[in-house]
């Protein structure tokens, strides 16, 4: 095989020193027309041509078992899954009859063709019985043209239905094929389809997918119809113009000029096909099938031969042993490609586009394993393996120990088109926060949107239910999208209702399982890449998983904690519900349900977790479904089933885990976060405070009657590096016992060390507890001067024992958009930037009124109301009135009226504030304004600090 060092064309030395930069994660490259800066996972491409040749390049003919064109002897229709399929049962069907037979099909391609057949067998553990023949029987002949029959222990596993394949020859054209199962009797078997896949159609598909790769490395100019998502949807839109191409091989004779040659593939030895798309990437050339090669090299395309690899190789292993020695220094080390031979098309273009290796090796073979261990050791940490695994499990976790994840890709089919799509983020807002009660709480999680051909094909489907919107779903995408198909993301960010949120997929920017992670720093590094995808693509959710099933490790957890701030928290595979706070920072759930197949296995998992619950608490519940299994129906009549009781609450898993964070005590918006002051050292934190009284216990800092006399708890930590301007101090702490007199047991305060002035200051007596032994927030608000020292104290009063777990800064606690969701308005309607109303369309009322929270903290808070007035001049009128109201009591806790030229500017936002104190826990409290009827107002959100 050395012969193969003298026939291939080396690039130029320029070409081989870029090649050679790309191995390093660090290095910033381009070519052509593809960027690869050092901050992306993959490379950006150009705007796709202004008219797309758009070509149809189908590979099978495939017919449903229950569809009309295929006639039965035996057997009966049946439908699981949403799937519909053909099935022959034992002791009720007659054996020996044909479960399947036709279509007649008279438009199969002539030549060579692998028939399929997709199977299930109920059991295939018992004895060996044959259990059903297949063939293709020519009608117009009578003659069978290829049969087999199957054995018990061939399908690999029981219930799920696997692909059996026949390859014959269809010798005249318009002949009526049949492709004909014959039930044996032995066992359960059911048909969902069959059909056949012709050469040349998988030829033709080779051929063209590499040239629309060689395109794309200047421009994308090539567009694959779609599948199931229909033909044009994603051209339609994103308003992408093309022309439907009738004679594919007219893009041969259109580009010629930028096709150097031919590599020819050996069919007797498929993973050529994935050598032979390695190599022509890299010479500009397209590959080329046997059958193709004369027609290739004669008149009018007179294509040259850059490499034939027809009879050099007799297995898969000498195949990529040979990519690796002589082509892999070549191409980029940033990606590997990973597709099976069968695969035809689909990845392909894009892996000639940005000039990666192609292979196809099984971490679970020895001889596989190594070789492709030496692919990895290679590649930098924080690279990506994209397409597919021969086994999910085995290969994710084979390239987690190398610092490597996987982006789900094999079945692509127009990365390079969406690639070069704008990448400007349309991200919609989070909805104002729900009021948290004692109620239980249902997230519905739609799973494998970290699989980017999902994202194209069948997630557009489901996308498409005529429903969507009815129930609060965390569709999981990969944020990989904004490399790969940044407009399609756009689209769905465009399409998306109030009820849709986006969620990251497993496990960050990449699939992979972050246990498996030896290197903790390469691991920090992946985390922190993710949050800035995440961050950027709106994501504020992750699902991280290890194995199929499997939780994480705590250095997993605290990594998420440390380096993924902006998530709200994330979810895990093992089941059970239950929660982790990782570094007192990041909530981590199990999974109620890792995979629900059927709205009943939805609805029997929300009331297995949900059986035991005493109603004195929330009570938090995720539930993941299979969109494979499931469709957005079984979603509805899920929710439905609970529609009725009103201790059931089905929200946003963003609004989820705002709701989770504030039963946890931890900031509901983690961007606000200014800093987390433990009250005693920990694991994962220093305390920075000084004690006169005390002790470090029961996970925070504790004084008692019996052991303490009264005297400062916390103080410190004079902090001069916060922001200026208004902030939240919130104290988190629980009280031993509510019993006895309401005693003062606490004072709080806010100190400015450089001016010597308390800023902020509340007495706790006993009875603002809610309860005994829970931790409850009290929030301090005060306004902080640039770079003078802050100190935080808690005096003990010594009539009780108390603990204190730490302080939270924060700039916020808590944000409500005017136009949201939670608010209501009696007056007004939403405009682009916010909640309007004007005295040509509305009378006085209250334009804003809500959220009726009951969980706000007991101390003293700052309401920030951010208006606009279309005119602030002429007479000096009242046009709104503030106040923060306590719907409980039906009082007024403050108010103000805002005066027009109170405005510095017409038609600009400016911020009001209203200070108020909430001395009752679970009161529940509004934040209103009343519009007086005078001039045009604007609200744009109410912050509560």
């Amino acid at each position: 095989m050395e012969k193969k060092i003298f026939k291939k064309s080396f690039r130029t030395s320029v070409s081989i020193l870029l090649g050679f930069c790309m191995a390093f994660a660090g290095a910033s490259s381009s070519y052509a027309s593809v960027s690869w800066p050092a901050s992306q996972l993959l490379p950006s491409l150009s705007s796709p041509a202004a008219t797309l040749d758009a070509v149809d390049l189908k590979t099978e003919y495939s017919y449903s078992a229950t569809g009309t064109q295929i006639l039965h002897e035996t057997g009966q229709a049946e439908s699981r899954y949403h799937q519909n399929f053909w099935t022959a049962k034992t002791s009720i069907d007659t054996a020996g009859k044909l479960m399947a037979y036709g279509p007649y099909a008279t438009d199969i391609p002539t030549g060579i063709n692998t028939a399929f057949y997709n199977l299930l067998v109920d059991n295939n553990t018992a004895n060996n019985d044959n259990v059903a023949t297949i063939d293709v029987f020519d009608h117009t002949t009578n003659q069978v043209l290829a049969s087999r029959t199957l054995t018990r222990h061939e399908w690999t596993g029981a219930g799920s239905f696997q692909r059996f394949e026949l390859t014959y020859h269809n010798a005249t054209a318009g002949h009526a094929l049949e492709f004909r199962v014959r039930w044996l009797g032995t066992s359960l078997v059911s048909l969902s389809s069959v059909g056949t896949t012709p050469r040349s159609l998988v030829d033709a598909s080779n051929l063209l997918t590499s040239l629309k790769g060689v395109l794309a490395k200047s421009q994308p100019r090539i567009y694959t119809l779609g599948g199931e998502e229909g033909e044009y949807a994603w051209a339609d839109s994103l308003g992408l113009g093309y022309a439907s191409v009738s004679d594919k091989w007219s893009l041969l004779t259109k580009y010629r000029s930028e096709i150097s040659g031919i590599v020819v593939y050996d069919y007797d030895v498929p993973d050529t096909l994935n050598l032979a798309t390695t190599i022509a990437s890299l010479q500009n050339g397209i590959v080329a099938a046997p059958d193709l090669v004369a027609t290739l090299t004669s008149a009018p395309y007179n294509l040259p031969i850059l490499e034939d690899l027809r009879g050099d190789f007799t297995n898969k292993l000498q195949v990529y042993r040979y990519l690796k020695d002589h082509y892999w220094p070549q191409t980029t080390h940033r990606v590997l490609i990973g597709l099976n031979s069968n695969v035809a098309g689909y990845l392909r273009d894009y892996a000639s586009a940005i000039e990666a290796s192609v292979v196809w090796l099984d971490p679970r073979i020895a001889e596989e394993d190594a070789l492709l261990r030496d692919f990895l050791s290679d590649m930098p940490a924080g690279s990506a393996y994209m397409g597919w695994w021969a086994d999910e499990a085995s290969g994710v976790q084979r390239v987690s120990e190398y610092g490597i994840s996987t982006v789900a890709s094999d079945w692509s089919s127009n990365l390079t088109v969406f690639s070069g799509t704008s990448r400007t983020m349309a991200v919609k807002p989070m909805p104002n926060k729900i009021p948290l009660e004692n109620k239980i709480y249902v997230s519905f999680i739609m799973s494998d949107g970290d699989n980017l051909q999902y994202m194209e094909h069948r997630f557009r489907k489901l996308w498409d239910s005529a429903s969507r919107g009815t129930v609060p779903l965390g569709w999981t995408i990969s944020p990989a999208m904004l490399d790969a198909m940044p407009g399609v993301l756009n689209y769905y960010y465009d399409t998306a209702t109030e009820n849709d949120v986006f969620i990251s997929g497993p496990s960050g920017i990449g699939y992979t399982y972050p246990n498996f992670w030896s290197n903790q720093t390469y691991l920090n590094q992946f985390v922190a890449q993710s949050n800035d995808y995440m961050s950027r693509a709106g994501l504020k959710v992750a699902t991280i998983w290890n194995y199929i099933n499997g939780g994480i490790n705590g250095n997993v957890g605290n990594s998420f904690a440390d380096y993924a701030p902006s998530l709200l928290g994330v979810t895990t595979q093992q089941g059970g519900g239950g929660i982790t706070v990782y570094n007192n920072l990041m909530p981590a759930q199990n999974l109620n349900a890792t995979y629900g197949d059927s709205a009943d296995s939805l609805i029997n998992e929300i009331a297995q977790a949900s059986s035991n619950w005493d109603g004195q608490s929330p009570r938090f519940i995720s539930i993941q479904a299979n969109p494979w299994q499931t469709d957005y129906e079984d979603l509805v009549a899920a929710m439905n089933h609970y529609a009725h009781n009103s201790d059931y609450k089905f929200v946003r898993t963003d609004t989820y885990f705002q709701l989770m964070r504030e039963h946890n005590g931890l900031p509901v918006d983690p961007d606000t976060l200014i800093a987390r002051l433990e009250a005693e050292d920990t694991s994962y934190a220093s305390s920075p405070f000084n004690h006169s009284v005390g002790r470090s216990d029961d996970n925070g800092w504790t004084a008692n009657v019996f052991q303490d006399n009264a005297g400062f708890m916390l103080w410190g930590p004079y902090a001069t590096s916060y922001p200026e301007g208004p902030l939240t101090a919130t104290y988190r702490i629980k009280i031993d016992s509510l019993a006895g007199n309401n005693d003062k047991v606490l004072t709080l305060d806010v100190r400015d060390n450089t001016t010597g002035k308390t800023l902020s200051s509340i007495d706790l007596h006993r009875s603002q507890f809610k309860a005994s032994g829970l931790y409850q927030n009290f929030s301090l608000a005060f306004e902080h001067a640039a770079g003078h020292a802050l100190e935080f104290r808690a005096y003990y009063h010594d009539n009780s024992a108390l603990n204190i777990d730490k302080v939270t800064i924060t700039s916020s606690i808590g944000q409500y958009e005017a136009e949201g969701s939670v608010v209501g308005h009696a007056v007004g309607r939403a405009v682009a930037d916010g909640w309007q109303a004007s005295p040509s369309q509305d009378n006085s009322g209250h334009m804003l009124y809500g959220p009726y929270d009951g969980n706000v903290p007991v101390g003293t808070h700052k309401a920030a109301f951010r208006l606009k007035v279309d005119n602030n001049g002429g007479g000096n009128d009242p046009v709104a009135v503030l106040d923060v109201y306590d719907a409980t009591t039906g009082a007024s806790i403050a108010t103000t009226s805002i005066l027009r030229q109170q405005f510095a500017a017409s038609n600009e936002y400016q911020t009001f504030t209203l200070d108020f104190v909430n001395d009752f826990p679970g009161h529940k409290l509004e934040y209103r304004v009343r519009f007086e009827d005078k001039a045009t107002l604007t609200v744009d959100k109410i912050t509560i600090h």
